[in-house]
């Protein structure tokens, strides 16, 4: 992989947070050195350096008490988050009321996910060296971090969504719920009667088909959550608070 096939995955990670966290107003990733690895599509160019150069300077200057983590700028229209994930930091901008203990929730599990899988691709931005063809594991990589540009749609809507465990009496084993607005999006784009089952991708490469319904809860409403058993959640290999792809199965 490329250095431009590796910006663009993280590129396509932005996007992805932003799909799950609308109070994200524009994000950028940066190392140490200032170096700008990927902005979203609202990141303006110029505030972007500007931003990254001095970030960078302050990265400098924490370094010498042990480096930076974690910070929030809480500005008059909205806040700036900065958060350090295996040497690169992620600069999320949001709205003044956005939820940002969940926006940092999120923000953990997608990055070191991505960011571990790239390690198995490549051990950098720059091209692997050849090596002596031997049998290798190949490793999948999930649709919705492909690094191809150039990539063509799928043919079925899918959503990105986090998981959340669903137990009590009376839960079946494959069946999942998912919010009722996703399930009226999706019958009337592919234009049938009802969405009866989805198919679940985590990031490890695993997929399931599931039985679907609507939230059980109107409270988990509008969270961009998908409930799934604890059975099936074994079968994807994901934990609760992860990102999982879904999208319909149509006969």
């Amino acid at each position: 992989m490329n250095e431009e096939a590796y910006n663009t995955a993280l590129k396509n990670t932005l996007a992805e947070i932003r799909n799950v966290c609308p109070d994200i107003t524009w994000s950028f990733i940066f190392t140490k050195d200032g170096t700008i690895y990927a902005e979203d599509e609202q990141a303006n160019n110029p505030a972007t350096e500007k931003a990254a150069h001095s970030l960078r300077t302050l990265v400098e200057k924490a370094s010498a008490v042990g480096g930076l983590d974690n910070m929030l700028f809480d500005g008059d229209k909205g806040n700036v988050c900065v958060s350090c994930i295996n040497d690169m930091y992620l600069v999320t901008a949001t709205s003044k009321d956005a939820d940002i203990a969940y926006i940092r929730n999120i923000t953990r599990v997608i990055f070191p996910t991505v960011l571990k899988l790239l390690d198995k691709i490549t051990a950098g931005p720059t091209p692997l060296k050849p090596e002596p063809s031997t049998p290798k594991e190949k490793v999948k990589i999930p649709e919705f971090i492909s690094a191809k540009p150039s990539e063509q749609p799928l043919s079925l809507p899918s959503r990105q969504l986090i998981v959340d465990k669903l137990s009590g009496l009376g839960v079946k084993p494959n069946t999942v719920e998912v919010d009722q607005e996703i399930l009226e999006r999706w019958r009337a784009l592919l234009n049938i009667k009802d969405i009866s089952e989805v198919e679940i991708e985590s990031f490890a490469g695993k997929t399931v088909q599931c039985r679907v319904k609507r939230m059980g809860s109107s409270k988990l409403e509008g969270r961009g959550l998908i409930r799934i058993p604890e059975k099936t959640c074994q079968s994807l290999e994901v934990k609760k608070g992860e990102l999982v792809r879904v999208k319909p199965v149509t006969s």
